[in-house]
């Protein structure tokens, strides 16, 4: 496997601070810390770039909240300068890893997503009898410092840029999940190995898909089931025989294992694809698709609070309309449910 060197002048180069200023700013370009960092834009950039010449650069700690929609998360908020020093690595580190990943992997990559996932989802139910859903229990909370960052030294060989990647993965550790322990362990190995990503960090997204990227390889190459797709930790093989997909179950327990990660004990399972396969928020059936009762009843929820807030004159109409446009988008981006989008309009009676 061939190791990339030399990175750290690229990282560190002007240019690149620019583009990452660029792409922290997107979509973010109203918000207070981005106006205030644009009042400064010349001076900050120029602090962080002597900084990371110089080997000083230290992540700050972040900002924490949760989320209890669809499920209790939390998240964590770099501060503003640190985020375009993510974007500053991922700018270089992320295409030169991407070379490593499987053309099945669709999170949080250039021409992928959930769209393409979900494409090629439905085009594989279509196929094939049955299909393996596997899930990881606690992902991004039990991803593994140590193992992560003997990862990374598989692909790169630049030691300032390792150095910097280790200052990024040192500077959040799960402290709120219990510990797990795996073959060989004794009682204190958990507490001897930091584990944790924070959600919400871009480096995070692309450590995550890295963490991972062994196991694609070992079910396309060893395994070789008849199709595969993961998204971050949602996994999903198929195959004509549920004997073998109940056999490849058994072996990534082994392998998550093996990176200390444990299997989800209720969404991992063999299914008929004939009553269909849950992946990214749909239901995929050989010649239908719906959406997951679970999202249908989310925003119903929430489309009722805005309808109350509405009549009790706390929002304005005008603020209700981007969620159900969105809502429409997801919905409609599948064949079949349109009728989830007409029923919703014709209760929009405010």
């Amino acid at each position: 496997m061939k190791r990339f060197g030399n990175l750290y002048d690229a990282i560190c180069s002007w240019d690149n601070l620019e583009l990452a200023a660029r792409r922290a700013r997107k979509r973010k370009r109203y918000r207070w810390y981005a106006e205030d960092f644009e009042l400064r834009r010349e001076s900050v950039l120029r602090e962080i770039y002597n900084e990371l010449i110089e080997q000083r650069w230290q992540p700050a700690p972040y900002e924490t909240f949760r989320i209890y929609d669809p499920k209790e998360r939390l998240i964590c908020a770099a501060p503003y300068r640190d985020r375009i020093v993510h974007h500053a690595v991922c700018n270089i580190v992320a295409p030169l890893l991407e070379r490593s990943f499987i053309a099945h992997s669709y999170a949080c990559r250039l021409g992928k997503g959930t769209g393409a996932a979900r494409a090629h989802c439905r085009q594989l139910v279509k196929q094939y009898p049955y299909a393996l859903k596997a899930d990881v229990t606690k992902y991004f909370a039990s991803i593994d410092h140590a193992l992560l960052k003997t990862k990374l030294r598989r692909h790169l060989k630049c030691a300032p840029t390792l150095a910097l990647l280790d200052r990024i993965i040192d500077s959040w550790q799960t402290t709120d999940e219990p510990p797990a322990w795996f073959a060989g362990d004794d009682l204190l190995t958990p507490l001897a190995r930091p584990r944790g990503l924070p959600i919400g960090a871009l480096t995070s997204q692309l450590f995550a898909n890295l963490y991972l990227s062994r196991i694609d390889h070992l079910v396309e190459e060893q395994l070789q089931p008849g199709g595969y797709a993961r998204y971050t930790d949602d996994l999903v093989l198929f195959a004509d025989s549920k004997r073998f997909l109940w056999d490849a179950l058994d072996r990534l327990r082994a392998e998550f294992a093996a990176e200390r990660l444990q299997a989800h004990p209720v969404k991992c399972q063999v299914l008929a694809c004939r009553d269909g396969v849950p992946f990214l928020g749909f239901r995929f059936g050989p010649d239908w698709t719906r959406v997951l009762p679970e999202n249908v009843r989310r925003f119903h929820r929430r489309m009722a609070a805005l309808r109350r807030a509405v009549r009790a004159e706390r929002r304005r109409l005008a603020e209700a309309w981007p969620t159900m446009f969105r809502w429409f988008q997801f919905v409609r981006e599948q064949p079949g449910n349109d009728g989830l989008v007409l029923a919703e309009c014709q209760r929009q009676v405010f």
